[in-house]
């Protein structure tokens, strides 16, 4: 309980409402598949909570693969401040091959296109912050995974 009192003193104190409000709407209907389009499923060890230090979950990133195409996506989608602009970015790198970011004022999700993956390596992320740039959330995988075709 003395934890959950700390950050909620924390999310205070940093302009963030420490209970559901209007900032922490749902994402408006939208879903890694219906960012990335049709074809586009949730891949093993593909999720992450976009979170800040404290430990607030701003939304979600997910990777994406097309089995079909053989081809990556990744959509981060915000749960905070949705139906309001805020620096929102979304991150894929495909080693030996391309990569892939968007960042911009965004009302839902970032979405960073779709790059050739089959039978290589990824690493992505998604990031979202408050409407005053001063917490960001962050979440993703550092680390190469997802190798397999």
């Amino acid at each position: 309980m003395l934890t959950r009192t700390v950050i909620a003193a924390a999310l205070v104190a940093a302009g963030i409402a420490a209970t559901p409000s209007a900032a922490y709407a749902t994402s408006a209907g939208y879903t890694p598949e219906r960012v990335c389009g049709p074809g586009f499923h949730r891949v093993k060890d593909g999720h992450r909570p976009m979170e800040t230090r404290a430990g607030a979950v701003f939304g979600h990133v997910y990777l994406m693969y097309n089995k079909r195409t053989g081809k990556n996506c990744v959509a981060a989608i915000k749960t905070a401040y949705t139906g309001t602009r805020t620096v929102t970015g979304a991150y894929l790198e495909v080693r030996g091959g391309g990569r892939s970011e968007d960042a911009q004022k965004y009302r839902y999700y970032a979405e960073t296109g779709h790059l050739d993956g089959s039978w290589k390596c990824v690493r992505y992320a998604g990031w979202t912050r408050d409407p005053h740039n001063r917490v960001e959330a962050w979440g993703g995988r550092k680390s190469w995974g997802n190798c397999g075709g």
